[in-house]
């Protein structure tokens, strides 16, 4: 198995028609091998969770990738783009990216716990990002240029994958967790998603294109922003705003991996509910009150109380439900020009990686 070593890719600034499509060959190239690695293992993961749609793979991923052209034609460019450099087919790609999001399919090994937190001036918040342990190894990070239309951002995402969560020089940040409900339909790619909300200078333009867009199965959005935070529940049939804070509030939002909103609920899957996302929602529960900084943010997101499921989780019990922690990221929303991005676990493990910025002249700058 490939190991990365948690790449940090800088794509090559350019204000050219085409910088999405150098942007996918860039990626595409310098990873071609651990991309088609790990498409071959997200492929056997799903297949394995449901046998039935083996034949309708190609027809399946077509819809979603016609679907997010006309969502965000310029990042769906970035991903065909990242599948012709890595001689993968649009099947697989769209497989790697948004293998959770197949219809009527559920991975509860998708976890992720996601915090925001206000205390007088400041603001911070951040996530873990919980999946199979075979991830870890092809866990990257994106910096993206700012150009005519895109402005800067850093992108936590996996090699082959355009984005999972991330952070904009404009301070919005952008990050997703898994909830698993059963009216999955054929939609926006979700990364590519996570990409286009990158593309928003305010909390409201983030939450007015994630409620109006044609996603293809259920997450939980955190949005956070100068302007205060959200989370959004969001799926093909409903989506709710469950839990925010507006400027001036103090408090504390966080959310796991079980459903929130009344009408998200009614679509939940209770059959595919992480084993560990009520204990790492206690945790948060029990915990977050004390978060006024961004180091104390930092330590949350790596506690290990009720090991291994912790809110830095170490599950692993077979197939069934794994949710493991590969990494995350924080980000001084206000009161600051931090943020950080880890692979992996700086108690458990001997290859942690992390990588820190400050936020200087509207660009980030890395410190470490």
């Amino acid at each position: 198995m490939i190991q990365c070593n948690f790449p940090f890719i800088e794509y090559e600034e350019s204000n050219k028609k085409d910088n999405y499509i150098s942007w996918g060959l860039q990626h595409g190239e310098s990873y071609a091998d651990a991309i088609r690695e790990l498409a071959d293992i997200r492929k056997e993961l799903m297949l394995s969770k449901n046998p039935d749609i083996k034949n309708h793979l190609d027809q399946m991923a077509h819809e979603q990738l016609e679907n997010t052209r006309t969502f965000a034609p310029l990042i769906c460019e970035e991903l065909v783009a990242i599948a012709k450099a890595s001689n993968l087919s649009i099947a697989e790609i769209v497989i790697l990216n948004n293998y959770t999001d197949f219809r009527d399919l559920t991975l509860p090994e998708e976890g992720c716990s996601t915090i925001h937190v206000q205390k007088g001036e400041s603001i911070v918040s951040g996530q873990t990002w919980d999946m199979h342990k075979s991830a870890k190894n092809y866990v990257c990070l994106i910096k993206t240029p700012k150009t005519n239309d895109q402005t800067e951002s850093l992108v936590f995402s996996l090699v082959g994958c355009v984005g999972m969560m991330g952070y904009n020089t404009d301070r919005c940040l952008v990050g997703v967790n898994n909830i698993n409900t059963v009216n999955a339909k054929a939609g926006v790619i979700w990364p590519v998603l996570v990409r286009q909300l990158l593309l928003e200078k305010t909390l409201s333009g983030m939450e007015n294109s994630l409620m109006n867009a044609p996603v293809t199965s259920g997450h939980n959005y955190i949005l956070s922003s100068p302007e205060g935070g959200r989370h959004c529940e969001v799926t093909p049939t409903d989506r709710e705003t469950v839990l925010s804070l507006d400027k001036g509030e103090d408090g504390e939002i966080f959310h796991t991996n079980h459903c929130l909103g009344p009408k998200v609920k009614l679509h939940e899957d209770t059959s595919s509910l992480s084993s560990t996302t009520h204990l790492r929602f206690d945790s948060l529960q029990n915990k977050s009150p004390k978060v006024d900084s961004y180091e104390s943010l930092n330590d949350l997101l790596k506690d290990h109380e009720n090991y291994p499921k912790s809110i830095c989780s170490h599950f692993e019990s077979g197939a069934q439900d794994p949710s493991f922690t590969c990494g995350g990221g924080i980000a001084e929303i206000t009161n600051g020009n931090r943020t950080h991005f880890w692979r992996g676990c700086e108690e458990h493990d001997d290859n942690y990686v992390g990588y820190d910025f400050e936020l200087v002249d509207g660009t980030f700058k890395r410190t470490k």
